[in-house]
């Protein structure tokens, strides 16, 4: 029985240890808490004298710092021009950052008034629900229009909606400082993106073989009308004949009148379409929206008034915790 109460009597001791350490841990953080809490109390005014200071400081960088314009162009290019585009944008950005004196003055903008002048453009992202769902349709309807190859209205269909998969719009953002004078330069601007001579040469042509086409279309509809209207005149003048002698008559005649009508129809669709690309590819880049001008938001300076405050309470931290090191280890030698 000897063995088992040395053994009963360890277990204990080592409870007691234990517990002993517990406690002496709970109270090393107890006092710990107990001293942070006194620190701050001892700082209390400083540490609001700090927070005072910091709000101060950045309600004054947000003054001293001017105010910028801002004036967004969503803009979309025709003829594939997109490359170009940005181009001719990036070549914008150089002249003005190097002042360029003899450019700006064939474009009648004062180099002078370009002060903080800034242009910038990104493509405006379709946001699609799921971009595998949408090239498995696009498979898919490719796959049926293949069976039309040979119709050329078909042709332009898919013509057509390849160039919507493909043709995005895009944001130019310029910056100034001049309501008034702003405003004017970024219209000459962008009148200048769209005076390239190779692209308003194919803009005339596109435009002037759509309304070629619309043309023909009209002379080919009012042709079906006059036929379709001739044939009812032949069938009202012979409605005292037989049923059979009907028949041989439009046999004779060789008209398909709902192939005619469907044929109109297309017509009709085909005109519709280019009375819309007449609009929407009326310049090389089309001008979809001009918005007004309007004074940059100061997202970064906004964020002075709890930033600076927190950054001077932080470096007060840092400082007194090195204080504190420093008597701690005078204390050590």
């Amino acid at each position: 029985m000897q063995p088992n109460n040395s053994s009963s009597s360890s277990d204990e001791i080592d409870l007691g240890q234990l517990l002993k350490l517990t406690r002496k841990i709970l109270n090393s953080i107890f006092y710990g808490v107990l001293r942070v809490f006194l620190f701050l109390k001892k700082s209390a005014f400083k540490l609001l004298g700090l927070i005072i200071i910091g709000v101060v400081i950045g309600f004054v960088l947000n003054n001293l710092v001017e105010d910028k314009l801002q004036t967004e162009a969503i803009v979309k290019p025709n003829f594939e021009s997109k490359d170009y585009l940005y181009d001719v944008v990036e070549e914008l950005k150089s002249k003005v950052t190097a002042k360029d004196t003899a450019f700006f003055k064939k474009l009648d903008i004062d180099v002078n008034n370009f002060k903080k002048f800034e242009i910038e453009i990104e493509p405006i992202e379709d946001k699609l629900k799921s971009e595998k769902t949408n090239s498995e349709e696009d498979i898919k309807y490719l796959e049926i229009l293949q069976n039309y190859k040979d119709n050329d209205f078909v042709l332009e269909i898919v013509k057509s909606e390849i160039l919507k998969k493909s043709i995005r719009t895009h944001r130019i953002t310029f910056i100034h400082k001049n309501p008034i004078k702003g405003e004017e330069y970024v219209t000459k601007i962008l009148d200048y993106i769209n005076s390239n001579p190779y692209f308003i040469e194919l803009q005339e042509a596109h435009s002037k073989n759509s309304k070629l086409r619309i043309e023909q279309n009209d002379e080919l509809i009012r042709q079906i009308d006059e036929m379709i209207m001739n044939f009812s005149a032949s069938l009202k003048s012979n409605q005292n004949t037989t049923g059979q002698s009907m028949v041989l008559l439009e046999s004779e005649s060789g008209l398909n009148v709902p192939s005619l009508l469907m044929f109109k129809n297309r017509l009709i669709k085909e005109n519709e379409v280019k009375q819309v690309e007449l609009i929407e590819q009326e310049t090389p880049v089309s001008i979809i929206s001009l918005g007004k001008t309007h004074v940059v938001k100061k997202q970064l300076l906004n964020k002075n008034f709890v930033l600076i405050p927190l950054l001077l309470i932080g470096l007060f931290f840092m400082i007194s915790l090195i204080a504190y090191l420093n008597r701690r280890s005078k204390e050590l030698k």
